[in-house]
């Protein structure tokens, strides 16, 4: 039996619903034995798919008050697949101190690194090096904020303009 689906006709997928409704109470419920109904692995698959998420959303925002290391994206994949730290670093072929150095941001993500953890996680590897990028260059601009307004284009051409 195949239902013919139709394109909502004003671009909105749904209508608004008042959410003091019958039908809005219809609509949680619905809503609430799927996920019910879900299994672990689908689960699992959606918890991961929203830390991918999380990662590109923190790559995407401009806020550069809520740094976060690569490793506790990697502590939060660990978690959500149940993983020891101990095993991970035991099977990615690392010592579990190194690990521990870079969930905690002491030790940078190498390129091989990325690789490997693109390949577990199924994340592409930029990701993880982006990641980094972001946090160093961050951290410079913190750090030389005041020595990077002596550079402007302006004051170039007009050196340029000037014959210096």
């Amino acid at each position: 039996m195949n239902k013919k689906i139709t394109e909502p006709e004003n671009g909105l997928l749904t209508n608004q619903m008042d959410v003091n409704s019958t039908d809005f109470d219809k609509f949680q419920a619905k809503l609430l034995n799927k996920s019910r109904a879900r299994t672990q692995e689908q689960n699992l698959n959606i918890e991961l798919l929203a830390l991918k998420y999380k990662i590109e959303d923190y790559l995407n925002n401009d806020n550069n008050e809520d740094v976060k290391i690569a490793g506790e994206f990697i502590k939060q994949y660990l978690r959500t697949l149940r993983i020891k730290q101990n095993r991970f670093a035991e099977y990615i072929g690392i010592k579990p101190s190194n690990l521990s150095k870079l969930l905690k941001g002491e030790r940078p993500i190498n390129y091989e690194l990325a690789l490997i953890l693109g390949r577990i996680f199924k994340v592409n590897p930029m990701i993880w090096i982006e990641i980094q990028a972001k946090n160093e260059l961050l951290r410079l601009k913190q750090v030389k904020h005041q020595e990077l307004f002596k550079y402007s284009l302006k004051d170039l051409l007009r050196m340029d303009n000037n014959g210096v």
